[in-house]
This record gives C-alpha cells, structure tokens and sequence, in this order.
C-alpha cells in the first residue's frame, strides 16, 4: 500500500472511530438519566427520590462537558498511545496483524496506537473523564459503571470489526447507477415531513437497492443480538439532537425501543421488511422528534403526551402488528403537527433573518447619504449621535414604508440639511432671522419623526432641547445679539 492509500485509510478509520463513540456516548449518557428517572419514580422514599432526580439533573447539565473530556482523552490516546501490544482482544489483534501485512509502516504505527485508544483497558480508564463533569454520587459509581460496561466495553468489538472490514477494503463492484439511486433515497428520507407509510416505502427501495448493490447474507441467519442491534438502529439515527430532548420523550423512545426489540425477536425475519408496522412508527416518531426543539411550546407539549400514550399502549405483553397499525393514524397526525410547525417556525426565521440583513444593508446606504452631507464638516458630539442614531432610524422607516424614491423620504432628507443650516452661525442678520424664523418648524419635524420610530417623549424632547441650545450657542457665536429666544 503506498502512502496516499495509507493516509486515506488512516483519516477513515479515525472518522469511524469517532462517529462510533459520538453514538454510543451519548446514548450511554441519554439511558443512564432514563434509568435514575425511572428509580426515582418507583421510589417510595422522598429523600431517595430527591437524590435519584439530583443525580439525574447532573448528568443532563455535565453531559455536554463530559462527552468533550472523553473525546479529547481519545483523540489524544489516538495519535501518542503507546503502540498496542498482542494478546489484549482478538479482534484487536486480527486488526494489528492486518495492518502488518499490508507493508506500511506509517500505517502499522497509526493503527498499533488506535488499537490502544479503544482497547477494553483504556477505554475504562477513560470511564473517569465522564465521572467528573456528570458529578457521580460514590453510591451510584458502580451502576453508572456497570451500564457503561453493557454499552461501550460489549459493544466496542462491533467496533474493532467494522475498523477491521475498513482494513481489509472492499472487493464488490457497484453500479454507479445504483449508487445515486442509494444516495437519493437517502436524501429523501432526511426530510421531516415523511408519512410512516412513505418513510417505510423508502426504506424498502433503499434496503432492495443494498441488497443489489452489496449482497447480504441470509437474514433468516440472524442471532439476536444482532436482531436487537437491528431494532437499536432506528432509534439511533437522531442521537445529536436529542441531547435538546424532555426527559419525558428520551424516557419514551428509550421504551419503545425496549417494545420494538421484543418485537424484532418474535418476529425475527419479519421484522427486517421496512413496511413492518413497529418499523414505521418508530421511524416516524424518531424522525419527527429530531424537529422536536423547533416547534411552537404547546405543539412540544401535544408531542410528549402524545409519545407518552402511544408508548403506554403498547406497553405490557409484545404488542402485535395489529395493535401498531391500530395506533399509526393517530402517530402520522401528531407527528404531522409538530413537522409543520418546526417547518413553518424555520421559514419565520429565515425570514426574520433575511429583514435583519436587508435593513443592515439599507442602514449603511443612509449612513453614506448622511456621510455625502456632513462631508468636510466637523459636528458637535450630540449631533453626530443625533444623525447616525434616531434620524437614521427616521429615514430608514420612511424608506421601507414608502420607498427610497419617495416624497416622505426626500422631506427627512432634506430635514437632514435643515437641520445642519440650523446649528451653524450665521454672520448675516437675514439667514440669522431665518434660522430663528424656521427653528420652531424644524424642530416640530424633528419631533414627529422621533415620535414615528417610537421613542419615548422624554427622549424625543431632550433631543430637540439639545439641538435648540446648539442654536442658541450658534447664534450667540454669530456675533449679533437679540436673537437667543426660543421663537
């Protein structure tokens, strides 16, 4: 293997490893605050009760923290571990001795390192880097523990062999054509506003299309673990967003996913047909609650209870496929709903964005007008603050209620001139007698826009008291008395 194959093989396995713990985490994370809330509610004790719901307020607030200290301590273990030695996993050991054989050493060195990194030992001393953050009670250490040994320490030789697969590269030729009908439907199916029946429909083709593209083998062969990893994988496609989750909506995915690998196990080949009823549902809910934080506050709210009673009636004994289809009307409507809303509130948004921008840009194109005017003249303190603040504001709301070719704007920007006339000292006793003479007009002017844009009257009146005294002091430099009263 030359240096560039070897290169792009090292940057995938790490992107690999990364998205893999990126999942895992945070679902250890999300299923250690359902169990403390699950504890909590069947406690019969109000100060365990307390310290369970205490403990479970910890971990949602540190989790954020304690998944950037795992990850840094990871990627730090990945690129200067102490090279892997044989004997500590097996898989591990297929992967070392693989990358051996390839005949790059550059390789060989990334590959011995990464297996450290995620070997059984040094991913539970990794464990302290999450105890800390999520503020661990002594009492609860060795539950959180023994959940993290179930679904990182168990998992992490599906791990070792997909990084392995990765190693060994990929010897079946696919279409090109099929390969972008693959990626289309899997754009399709990132869209919200999917029916059950539409999501499931996709999930069909796209299944049809890998099985042509790279053939499975038989999946009547199935164990149960990997029945159950089946099921475990609708509900893991959204576990970045649903860290902005209620407890009440992770509590009912989490059970739900519990209903839907019971099911996978009866069922067993049945259960891999995308158009399974307990396939749709769940797909439809996991994907609608991905727009869950977007939507209006009641709209959230009709979604948690809604999961919640779903959830409830299909709990007790395995439900049947008659009892998902029973409740597929009333998922498509509340998830429907809450899509809707989310799409509309993103639209509001961008909306909302897009003014800001316009009147960004529309301010600078008034700051240039007043810059043209004022150009080579230097302008009191309160005048300055008074021409690029609320007289600004002034020509901008005349500008987009009435357009920039309009009467109501050229006034404002003729009171612009008004009012720098106005302030300068006049040596001519007719221009004196006229700016004494046009004060009280232009100040009025000056008031109503204030009043226009909403400012207060206190506000507006001490402008216009403070552009009265610069005419007062400007008439007194003029070096002709009589002329300081208010007209």
């Amino acid at each position: 293997m030359d240096a560039k194959q070897a290169d792009t093989v090292i940057a995938t396995m790490s992107s690999l490893t990364s998205r893999w713990f990126d999942d895992h985490l945070y679902r250890y994370l999300e299923r250690l605050q359902d169990n403390f809330h699950r504890r909590a509610l069947t406690s019969k004790h109000p100060d365990e009760q307390q310290a369970l719901l205490t403990q479970q307020r910890h971990i949602r607030s540190g989790q954020d923290e304690a998944y950037r200290l795992f990850s840094r301590h990871l990627q730090h273990n990945i690129r200067a571990a102490r090279p892997y030695t044989m004997g500590g996993h097996s898989k591990l050991d297929q992967l070392l001795a693989r990358s051996q054989q390839l005949g790059n050493d550059e390789l060989e060195n990334a590959c011995a390192r990464l297996c450290r990194a995620i070997s059984p030992m040094a991913l539970l001393a990794s464990f302290q880097h999450l105890a800390k953050p999520l503020r661990i009670d002594p009492a609860h250490l060795s539950q959180c523990l023994s959940l993290f040994n179930v679904l990182i320490l168990r998992e992490a030789p599906l791990l070792y062999q997909q990084l392995l697969a990765e190693l060994n590269g990929g010897n079946a030729e696919t279409s090109k054509g099929i390969e972008g009908w693959i990626a289309h439907i899997e754009q399709q199916l990132k869209q919200q506003n999917l029916s059950a029946q539409q999501r499931a429909l996709n999930e069909l083709r796209l299944q049809r299309l890998r099985g042509r593209s790279r053939p499975q083998g038989d999946s009547s062969t199935l164990s149960d673990q990997q029945l159950i990893r089946e099921a475990a994988a609708i509900f893991g496609r959204s576990h970045v967003n649903r860290r902005q989750l209620s407890a009440s909506i992770l509590a009912s995915l989490n059970t739900l996913q519990t209903i839907v690998s019971s099911v996978a196990l009866r069922d067993r080949q049945l259960f891999l047909n995308p158009l399974h009823p307990a396939r749709q549902i769940s797909h439809q809910l996991v994907a609608s609650s991905e727009r869950w934080q977007h939507a209006d506050p009641s709209l959230q709210q009709n979604f948690e209870r809604a999961t919640r009673d779903i959830v409830k009636q299909l709990s007790g004994q395995t439900p049947s496929s008659a009892d998902f289809n029973a409740l597929q009307e009333s998922v498509d409507q509340c998830c429907q709903q809450l899509v809707q809303s989310a799409k509309l509130n993103d639209r509001r948004k961008l909306h909302a964005e897009a003014g800001k921008r316009r009147i960004t840009r529309l301010r600078r194109k008034v700051h240039a007008l007043i810059d043209q005017k004022t150009h080579g003249t230097t302008l009191p303190a309160s005048v300055d603050n008074l021409l690029y603040g609320p007289m600004t504001s002034i020509l901008l709301y005349h500008w987009l209620r009435h357009g920039s070719n309009s009467d109501a704007l050229r006034r404002n920007l003729g009171l612009v001139d008004d009012i720098l006339w106005y302030i300068k000292p006049h040596r001519d006793w007719a221009l004196l007698r006229k700016a004494k003479d046009m004060g009280g007009d232009i100040e009025q002017r000056l008031l109503d826009g204030l009043k226009r844009i909403n400012l207060d009257d206190d506000s507006a009146r001490s402008l216009v008291d403070e552009l009265h005294q610069l005419r007062l002091i400007a008439s007194g430099m003029s070096g002709i008395s009589g002329q300081s009263d208010r007209p």
